[in-house]
């Protein structure tokens, strides 16, 4: 192993003295911490760093704004936190195309402010934490209940610059909407946790601000009558921008509440609010005002996938759990979390969580647990058939292992 000395002074030849410096908490992943932190100020110093991890052996996390670093298996190493604080700047914003490109270590917020500007915005987040970044949005493939209307990260992003693990400036995709010929590799990049590569630079396709909002709480006595109501609501083709379940609430007589953001024309917005209101009427639901929710950091949380159908059934049987979780779910996209504020034997309740899951042939990470248990589980699962295939991807972009080694599913 290198010595620490060594590192910092190779490191503080590359990105200057006064950006290389002996690590802080801050930058600790799963109780690790790296031997030095660094802050490129360019891409290529961001390759140079990476050449010189690679002639040495030494392990590299990139990092956003560290809102995201809960997520991934233990590092099996960890020798330089790689911070894109520095790589900040807007790029090229094209109102009349709808497209924007940034700098990976630009802050969703702040590019959501200049958007705001020209009357656009960038349909990701919003998220609890003001600090999230581009880069760590991108490499955690983070989404919110907005992707009822917009989708997921890997449909808004049209293009990407990347350095390998061996120092190479890449670039995938482009800066028009129609750009793709053959296999995009965004769509590889994104949730990769930066094991492939780190993201500098990103090209979204943007959205013009809906000229009107409006907010809609209904309450439902099961998840079940909620879940059918949002597929309705979703044959309707109303201006919905979002529609989240959340549940079961405490000290209520009718424990489901299913928040709505309309969004569009003024008259779209008014139209489905009175359809909505008027379907609601019917006695299936009743307006609530929505509570400020769960504030607590969670001990344990979970993430599930299935099929819209399946998401009332594995409601139940998450409820029928000793340890009552705070649910969350998007009905009409089947993804759902799960999580546990206080919870007497974490272990025990994902094993259970795990089984309810393997009996609907669905899928289960664990986003949030105790370290102790996170360094004896995958907090992927099983690995699925095509883990070989995944496998050898990681070999080919990473043979050495520089990148967030052990991160992801598999301990790839």
């Amino acid at each position: 192993m290198v010595k620490q000395a060594s590192v910092l002074a190779d490191l503080e030849s590359i990105v200057g003295r006064d950006h290389a410096g002996a690590p802080q908490d801050s930058y600790q992943v799963d109780g690790l911490a790296p031997q030095v932190a660094v802050r490129p100020g360019s891409y290529e110093e961001v390759a140079n760093v990476l050449r010189y991890a690679r002639s040495e052996g030494l392990a590299v996390i990139p990092w956003g704004g560290g809102t995201m670093m809960h997520a991934g298996n233990v590092p099996s190493r960890y020798d330089i936190a790689l911070s894109l604080s520095r790589l900040d700047q807007l790029i090229e914003h094209e109102p009349a195309d709808l497209t924007v490109t940034c700098q990976a270590g630009m802050a969703l917020t702040q590019l959501q402010r200049h958007l705001g500007a020209s009357g656009q915005l960038l349909p990701l987040g919003p998220f609890p934490e003001a600090e999230a970044t581009i880069g760590g949005i991108l490499a955690a493939n983070a989404s919110s209940a907005v992707r009822y209307a917009y989708g997921a990260p890997r449909d808004v992003t049209i293009g990407l610059r990347v350095v390998t693990a061996d120092g190479h400036l890449t670039r995938a995709g482009g800066k028009v909407v129609k750009n793709v010929a053959g296999y995009d590799l965004c769509k590889l990049y994104i949730g990769s946790l930066g094991t492939l590569g780190v993201i500098v630079e990103a090209t979204f396709k943007v959205a013009p601000v809906p000229k009107a909002q409006s907010a809609v709480s209904l309450a439902f006595p099961t998840p079940a009558a909620a879940c059918s109501f949002g597929t309705e609501l979703l044959r309707r083709g109303l201006s919905l921008r979002a529609m989240q379940l959340l549940g079961p609430l405490r000290d209520s007589a009718i424990p489901w509440r299913l928040d709505l953001d309309l969004a569009g024309s003024p008259l779209a917005v008014q139209r489905s609010q009175k359809e909505i209101t008027a379907l609601a009427a019917g006695g299936v639901a009743s307006p609530v005002t929505p509570d400020a929710g769960q504030t607590a950091p969670a001990t344990l949380a979970c993430k599930l996938s299935v099929l819209p159908s399946q998401l009332p059934t594995l409601i139940a049987r998450l409820t029928e759990l000793d340890d009552l979780p705070a649910i969350e779910a998007l009905p009409t996209i089947g993804v759902l979390r799960a999580s546990w504020t206080q919870i007497d034997d974490a272990e025990a309740t994902l094993e259970r969580v795990r089984s309810i899951a393997s009996t609907l042939n669905t899928s289960c990470i664990v986003e949030r647990c105790p370290i102790e248990l996170k360094r004896k589980i995958d907090v992927f699962g099983d690995a699925p058939p095509s883990f070989d295939l995944m496998r050898r991807v990681k070999e080919q972009f990473d043979p050495t292992s520089v990148l967030s080694p052990g991160r992801f599913l598999g301990r790839l």
